[in-house]
């Protein structure tokens, strides 16, 4: 997809964001490279607001999602199945902060472009479908439903009206948010959605239905919880890929990673057979892709069993020592090599994305611990400490699917290292770059909150064009791939690697407007003066010693103290557009 304008209308405003604020996007003029990769900036200071825009739309297509998910949890209450004023009789816990007419963001307009799935609109050609765009205009107004118009549907010949999986096919595929700091706003949508996928697959399981990993509700949420596996299938998929260029450089230039020695996978079964005293057999009889009839299919456990060197069933497994607990376990080992890269390969169809939703079905299964109330509070909650105050993730010993003795090969190292001991920056790079590379070929919105924050200078600098390169490995056909990022920073490296129609400057209380300057190859010096009004380019103890230079310089009357000057201040101060002012105006003094 592809934004094209965004406004908040309702008279409160959504946290920062007034009334009538409003962001434009690809101008029409650049529609025909709406497929390339041009990632917007937002850059401004702390509390400037930037963040409230990815807030936003991140509860607007959360919002979306509940309306137009076709398998959504039976507590979810519609005000369609009420009569009268029953529904407005409902406490807000029963309602579940789900209302079609009612949300966080109740007015808006948003704008987007996006391709046609022609598996929900038959009657279009794939042509056709193709070689156009589907303008999708959404407005939202108070105490009424959004309205999803599809602004040039003549263009396809298309005059039915939208069925309710036609909409959800026009929302993007995946919203893909990450925040490296303690933005917890951000991530309250992803959290409701996670909910709304466990209960999804649960619903699947008691009804024996097929499971798809692939979560139809769209938010991903990767937070570090989801680190380690994001590395893992990055690097088992595309090692040894049929790529011209190794889509992987980045990792290995940068952060040093030569491979993976091995891993253990260890999945808690007897949680995945009991639920509520009932036995359900989960993951069994079931495929990627699987056709409902008429195909053969094998448990995902199955795949993960074939690509293993060795694995086994264990009771009481010891996470810690003398740890007692009753529980069965199946322990996968990997020691890796060519022919464990084309066994993944080969289960999970050369494509990172299906092993990792493998992955994210696991891990979001561990929200069995989490009680009814504790998910009723957490879909009316307003609390900014969700986090602290639910426990997402249970103890190791409880959790489905943990990962032990992640071992890499790193270059300089004589010895493997286990990823854990990478520090927060290496963590960081391979997190944020990686779960782009997972998500590159879908119809993606991708709301990235200073991504780069634990990077060194050289990395912050090299963070875009490591995008760039990866997204440009290995495509199916640039062609029919739309993807949106939106991006928070407070680095200029990122800016001047940016086209000024693609940077947006927040100022508390002023609407957000492009640099009226090229931002593209401006040194990082002059953006950081510009952008973030930086008072000069050294730090302030720095500073505060070329102001008494400069007095000093004042009271200097003879040459051969102008000399000692000159050669103290070379000396004592390291090379800077400040300390060459100053010593351009000794100079002069000197004539």
């Amino acid at each position: 997809m592809k934004l094209l304008r965004l406004k908040i209308n309702q008279e409160d405003g959504f946290r920062s964001l007034q009334k009538d604020f409003e962001l434009f996007f690809l101008d029409k003029n650049d529609w025909r490279q709406a497929t390339a990769f041009n990632p917007y900036v937002f850059a401004g200071k702390n509390g400037s607001g930037k963040s409230n825009v990815l807030e936003a739309l991140s509860e607007i297509f959360y919002h979306l999602d509940c309306i137009y998910l076709s398998n959504k949890p039976s507590y979810f209450n519609n005000e369609e199945e009420y009569s009268g004023d029953d529904f407005e009789d409902l406490t807000n816990e029963e309602k579940i902060n789900y209302d079609p007419k009612v949300y966080k963001v109740n007015e808006y307009e948003l704008e987007y472009l996006i391709f046609i799935d022609n598996k929900y609109f038959t009657e279009i050609g794939n042509k056709k479908a193709l070689s156009k765009f589907a303008h999708i205009h959404i407005t939202k107004k108070e105490s009424f439903r959004p309205i999803v118009e599809w602004v040039n549907k003549t263009d396809f010949d298309f005059e039915e009206k939208l069925s309710s999986s036609q909409i959800k096919s026009l929302l993007p595929e995946y919203v893909v948010g990450y925040a490296s700091g303690e933005n917890e706003t951000l991530s309250f949508p992803f959290f409701k959605s996670r909910f709304i996928q466990y209960d999804a697959y649960y619903n699947n399981l008691i009804t024996e239905s097929i499971i798809d990993p692939s979560p139809e509700s769209s938010l991903i949420y990767v937070d570090k919880s989801y680190s380690q596996f994001i590395l893992l299938a990055n690097l088992l998929m595309y090692t040894n890929s049929d790529s011209e260029k190794d889509i992987l450089s980045p990792f290995k230039e940068y952060v040093g990673i030569e491979g993976i020695d091995s891993f253990r996978l260890i999945i808690k079964t007897d949680i995945l057979k009991k639920f509520e005293g009932k036995e359900y057999p989960l993951l069994n009889n079931i495929d990627f892709d699987a056709e409902r009839e008429g195909k053969n299919t094998s448990s995902y456990l199955e795949k993960l069993k074939k690509c293993a060197t060795t694995w086994y069933e264990e009771e009481n497994y010891d996470f810690y020592e003398n740890e007692s607990n009753s529980s069965s376990y199946l322990i996968l080992d990997y020691k890796v090599n060519e022919a464990t890269f084309k066994a993944f390969q080969f289960h999970f169809e050369n494509n990172p994305l299906k092993l990792f939703e493998l992955f994210q079905l696991l891990l979001i299964l561990e929200i069995h611990s989490v009680s009814q109330e504790s998910k009723n509070n957490t879909y009316s909650t307003e609390n900014i400490f969700l986090s602290e105050s639910i426990n997402f993730r249970p103890i190791e010993s409880k959790r489905v699917l943990n990962i032990k003795n992640f071992e890499i090969k790193k270059k300089g190292l004589e010895k493997n290292i286990y990823t854990k001991a990478l520090s927060d920056g290496e963590h960081q790079f391979l997190h944020s770059l990686g779960l782009c590379l997972l998500f590159k070929d879908t119809r993606s919105l991708f709301l990235l909150d200073e991504p780069e924050t634990h990077f060194n200078p050289s990395w912050k600098a090299k963070f875009l064009s490591s995008l760039r390169f990866c997204f440009e490995q290995q495509e199916k056909d640039s062609n029919e791939t739309m993807r949106e990022m939106l991006i928070t920073t407070h680095s200029p490296y990122l800016l001047s690697d940016s086209d000024s129609k693609y940077v947006q400057v927040f100022k508390k209380g002023e609407k957000p407007f492009h640099p009226d300057f090229q931002t593209f190859g401006t040194s990082i010096n002059s953006i950081g003066i510009k952008i973030f009004n930086m008072p000069n380019t050294i730090g302030k103890v720095a500073q505060k010693r070329i102001t008494d230079y400069k007095e000093e310089l004042k009271e200097i009357k003879s040459p051969d103290n102008l000399d000692l000057f000159i050669s103290k201040v070379k000396s004592e101060m390291g090379e800077s557009v400040e300390r060459l002012l100053l010593l351009n105006d000794a100079y002069k003094k000197l004539k």
